[in-house]
């Protein structure tokens, strides 16, 4: 690759005519934006060229540092610099100079949803920059004319940073050396797949993408997913493997469904996740080489206008993530989930039975079974009577932690978890999605480094729940206490016993 810092912005005049209110074009305000943010971040002299659709027969592609393509029908129709594009990305890619440092020179960016690949198939595999975004209700992409102000504006400027960082890594990488070749090899332990999601969580999907990068993780995949369902579930499969951590965040959309297969591209890669997961638990049992490798499914904390289908998918999640010690689904904001990430690649997460955590003490075994009673947050006054009386009874009651960092908290909760002899969920004010993490953190303890059997474990309802599918704490081997009134000694009586029997 030549060293020249030039960028090249390709466009159509079409795509640039003034905006409402008498505004510059979406081309020359993007060139703008881009042009300031990138001289803020960059130490090098990088110039980005407007090059039209009148100028395009003249351009030099292959002496560009790099290429950035507004990828529209009025583009498309300039046959002459297609042709021009296809040649350069295709010897490009025979050569192995496509890519620098792992970021393609070329860049697609969608105004709105175009499919380019047919014209570009050389460039099939690049991600593109989609700069708009799909109302989750009715589907229409909504194109920006107004740049600043809301939350759908924001997201413009976000992928605009990424755009921006992207390009100066790649020109960094082109003045180190005009040969560099891409055949550095990231640590698995630095690999990181990063599901592709529905149109509701791409803001999201982009927050966790960045973090990850600004901390030196290489995320996959790196190419677009294919349109069909075989090599789509191909390249899953291949990138799984250079992994350590899986992510996969769910929202209210079921996500587009490839060519071939009734499943949409969210489901699909979290089943394709799920049978990785347990192919590398049942290898790294007999394995003298442990290759770790986890899953964490997000779910959004604001789920509403949910379909049924994906009522479905969330609950078939839970459930096949219960069964899976590798697998954790979380339910909390964004900044927490980052925190788990980060505790989840740097020191094993809750793989890491070995934490100091200020002011928190490990209490020593001893004579007396332990007990630990999870309860919410908002039912910690209420839960008291039932300590006081398991305490009087003489056994120890641990319980869980709502002060300090998440990955604390949650460390505190396994470790309960792990050496307690029997449970008890106090089920008052809290949700009944919070009831059945509960019982899954109980199904799941060996996982956390478990190796004696729970004695006894026991939902306590404070107050009727006429609501509640009592099948469910069948199904978990739990009994059920107080579902009938206030606090009373002998609704304990029934768990006291399967305790001490």
């Amino acid at each position: 690759m030549s060293s020249k810092r030039d960028i090249l912005l390709c466009y159509s005049e079409a795509d640039n005519q003034p905006i409402e209110g008498g505004l510059k074009g979406w081309v020359s305000n993007f060139h703008k934006f881009l042009s300031t943010l990138l001289s803020q971040i960059s130490k090098h002299d990088a110039e980005i060229k407007m090059i039209s659709d009148s100028d395009l027969g003249d351009v030099d592609l292959d002496n560009a540092g790099a290429i950035l393509l507004v990828t529209t029908p009025n583009l498309i129709s300039n046959q002459g610099f297609i042709s021009a594009v296809e040649n350069f990305a295709s010897a490009a890619t025979s050569k192995g100079t496509l890519r620098v440092g792992g970021i393609p020179r070329v860049f697609k960016i969608n105004i709105k949803p175009y499919e380019v690949d047919q014209h570009l198939p050389s460039l099939g595999d690049l991600i593109p920059y989609d700069f708009y975004i799909v109302d989750p209700l009715t589907g229409e992409p909504l194109v920006f004319k107004r740049f600043f102000g809301n939350e759908a504006e924001r997201s413009y400027w976000m992928k605009l940073v990424d755009m921006a960082y992207d390009i100066n890594q790649l020109i960094s990488e082109g003045i180190k050396s005009e040969k560099k070749d891409d055949k550095s090899v990231v640590d698995r332990e630095k690999t990181v797949y990063l599901a592709s999601t529905g149109v509701d969580m791409v803001i999201q999907r982009d927050i966790i993408k960045r973090e990850l990068l600004r901390h030196g993780y290489k995320v996959l995949p790196q190419h677009s997913l294919p349109k069909e369902s075989a090599p789509l579930e191909a390249m899953v499969k291949g990138d799984l493997d250079k992994c350590r951590l899986s992510i996969h965040l769910i929202g209210e959309d079921y996500g587009y469904k490839p060519k071939g297969s009734d499943l949409s591209i969210v489901d699909i890669q979290n089943r394709l996740a799920s049978t990785h997961t347990y192919d590398m638990a049942e290898y790294n049992k007999t394995a003298k080489d442990k290759t770790p490798f986890s899953r964490l499914i997000w779910l959004s904390p604001d789920l509403k206008n949910v379909t049924e289908r994906q009522k479905i998918f969330i609950e078939d999640l839970k459930s096949e993530a219960a069964s899976l010690e590798e697998a954790e689904v979380l339910q909390i904001t964004i900044p927490e989930l980052k925190s788990i990430i980060r505790e989840e690649l740097v020191t094993g997460g809750r793989f890491n039975t070995q934490r100091n955590i200020k002011g928190y003490k490990l209490e020593e075994e001893g004579d007396n079974k332990v007990i630990y009673l999870m309860t919410d947050k908002k039912d910690r006054n209420e839960s008291k009577e039932v300590k006081k009386y398991l305490e009087d009874s003489g056994y120890k009651v641990v319980l869980p932690s709502f002060d300090g960092d998440l990955v604390d908290i949650r460390y505190i909760h396994q470790e309960n978890l792990r050496r307690c002899d029997a449970s008890i969920i106090y089920y008052g004010k809290s949700s009944e999605a919070w009831l059945k993490t509960k019982l899954q953190d109980l199904l799941k303890a060996p996982g956390f480094g478990r190796e004696k059997k729970l004695l006894a474990k026991a939902v306590y309802m404070d107050g009727p729940k006429e609501d509640i599918d009592l099948k469910q704490f069948e199904k978990n081997n739990a009994l059920v206490l107080g579902n009938n009134g206030g606090f009373k000694p002998e609704h304990l009586k029934p768990f006291l016993t399967k305790l001490e029997n």
